[in-house]
């Protein structure tokens, strides 16, 4: 498990947007490319997507199934993959903007091999998410004409 989260400089509706802009996910998630919704909706529980991930040298395919979506607070996913387990995010109002809070829960393939591989991966791990969340705090404290 990785947790990490931020306080940004702006409403919790604003973070929302850039949470499931989903096309545009590797503005602040560098470790990912290629994002495509795979169903014939694009919002709410149920919704699916894929994308390429690379961490520590290793590179997949995710496809994400969203199983909890309550705007603009909480937001999960369910990782079917290769690498399965969840993702929630917390928006929270704060007065100074909000307070995003990010779980990835990750279970690895291959059993004993893949917790032991996991141990060492999670340090990686923990540094791409805390970058994840900086770059997103940036582009949406970003002014208006930058976006």
């Amino acid at each position: 498990m990785v947790e990490t989260a931020v306080e940004i400089a702006a409403p919790p509706e604003a973070v929302w947007r850039r949470l499931v802009d989903w096309e545009h996910l590797d503005a602040w998630m560098r470790e990912a490319s290629e994002f495509q919704v795979v169903t014939s909706h694009r919002e709410g529980v149920g919704v699916e997507a894929r994308a390429k991930i690379r961490i520590a040298g290793i590179t997949t395919v995710d496809t994400v199934r969203v199983s909890r979506w309550e705007p603009p607070g909480w937001f999960e996913i369910e990782h079917l993959g290769w690498v399965k387990g969840s993702g929630l995010m917390h928006c929270r109002p704060t007065p100074a903007g909000t307070w995003l809070w990010w779980r990835e829960t990750l279970v690895p393939p291959w059993g004993l091999v893949g917790w032991v591989g996991m141990r060492f991966l999670r340090p990686a791990m923990g540094w791409v998410f805390r970058r994840d969340v900086r770059l997103l705090k940036a582009l949406v404290e970003a002014p208006a004409k930058r976006r």
